[in-house]
């Protein structure tokens, strides 16, 4: 199944007109289909090749819009049917077995679209690539038809992302994972004050091209204004995230990015150490990438990786994340992980600082007395002057990075997100 969600509201009717013009002649638009103001389906019935469900569903409250593609072998669907040579009976009966399926579906408000369907195992994904090569082939016609009658554009950017590897359906993994990360976006939204902006991508689709595996991860962009010095209050929030034409380069210069990428690990084993770190420089160089050619005006792009995963963590995971600590060595990328290990929430976030001023032989006492014996200590006060600062300056990171964790553990919801996923610690 190709699945998709667009972050803008589009009337469902006009969508609905749209997909029956890119999927005709080659299917025949079943009587059941239909577009109301909630729900969208669309049974494309070809009964000597294959059939499709299409199905969209909105979620007003966050302006957005799911939709999934479902390409079926029709004599799959109708191997326990005695046809006759009556195509048009067998069409109608056709038609009424895949609405079936979608009926007897969970149908459950914005989640329609990724509900599972009532499919029978032997029959469900039979010659896959040529399935897939369907569903793709329309999701691509589709996105195109956005862009070219409604100007639908994404200012982001497609990524070979190691993010295919999955088992059983993901519809499955949808029902798993999706409760968890809908509470994480609305704790989230809340809790970001009106000086910050943000904006979030659920089930970014990263497939390059054609590719028949979708590579499907959620986004979490927020922009930052950023001090010019100490003393300065944080301005007004201008949205540079929304607003990327603008001038004054001084202006920019202003606002850092931030962006979190949500992978939710769908094997039905612990999530590797290997694939940690795989994936955090493939993020680390996806920044990167979009820095250097579709955010510009921004001063630094700072990424995040939040780890779901249902079957734990290898026990190495949490060494990797001791040994590997963020602000200390340049380039690494700030990791969390959910469900806690041994019921806390890990991380790489520096939170010790081991220069203490005792151990540099640093205190206020000498410091004072070196500046009171004149300027033949200058050499020892210079020294001291660096020493205090690169202290203050590590205590403000120590200070940020505590308050930073303290929020996410409230957003992770630490303290139940194992039963919030049904599951109990996998790491003993």
């Amino acid at each position: 199944m190709r699945i998709h969600t667009i972050e803008k509201l589009y009337s469902l009717d006009e969508i609905f007109l749209l997909i029956k013009n890119i999927i005709k002649p080659k299917f025949e638009i079943d009587e059941n289909s239909y577009a109301d103001e909630s729900n969208l389906l669309i049974i494309g019935i070809n009964v000597k090749d294959q059939s499709v469900i299409i199905r969209g569903s909105i979620d007003e409250s966050k302006s957005r819009y799911y939709f999934s593609i479902l390409a079926l072998h029709s004599n799959g669907i109708l191997k326990d049917f005695k046809s006759s040579n009556k195509t048009i009976e067998i069409t109608r009966e056709l038609g009424k077995i895949l609405f079936n399926l979608v009926k007897n579906s969970k149908k459950n408000g914005e989640n329609y679209a990724f509900s599972n369907l009532a499919i029978k195992e032997p029959m469900e994904r039979e010659f896959q690539d040529q399935l897939v090569e369907t569903e793709t082939e329309i999701l691509i016609k589709l996105l195109y038809s956005l862009q070219k009658s409604y100007n639908y554009s994404n200012i982001l950017r497609k990524y070979p992302f190691s993010l295919i590897d999955i088992d059983g359906s993901w519809e499955s993994w949808q029902s798993i994972y999706s409760s968890y990360i809908d509470l994480i976006e609305n704790k989230l939204i809340s809790h970001k004050s009106n000086s910050l902006s943000i904006k979030i991508f659920r089930n970014y689709d990263f497939a390059l091209g054609k590719a028949y595996y979708q590579r499907i991860a959620d986004l979490i962009i927020s922009e930052e204004e950023e001090k010019q010095n100490s003393e300065s209050n944080l301005r007004n929030s201008k949205s540079n995230f929304h607003n990327k034409n603008i001038d004054d380069e001084e202006e920019n210069k202003l606002y850092n990015l931030k962006i979190t990428f949500v992978f939710a690990h769908k094997k039905k084993e612990q999530l590797k150490l290997m694939q940690i770190i795989k994936l955090s420089d493939e993020v680390k160089k996806f920044a990167q990438f979009l820095h250097k050619n579709v955010f510009k005006q921004y001063n630094r792009i700072s990424p995040q990786i939040v780890f779901i995963s249902l079957y734990g963590y290898e026990e190495s995971v949490g060494n990797y994340l001791r040994d590997n600590l963020h602000g200390v060595l340049s380039g690494t990328i700030s990791i969390l992980i959910a469900p806690p290990i041994d019921n806390n929430l890990w991380h790489n976030y520096l939170l010790v600082n081991d220069t203490s001023e005792t151990q540099q032989g640093i205190n206020l006492r000498t410091y004072n007395n070196l500046r009171r014996n004149g300027s033949g200590n200058q050499i020892q006060i210079n020294k001291m002057d660096t020493l205090f600062k690169d202290l203050k300056e590590t205590k403000k990171i120590l200070e940020h990075n505590s308050n930073h964790l303290n929020d996410w553990a409230n957003i992770l919801s630490i303290d139940s997100c194992s039963k919030l996923l049904g599951v109990e610690n996998s790491i003993s």
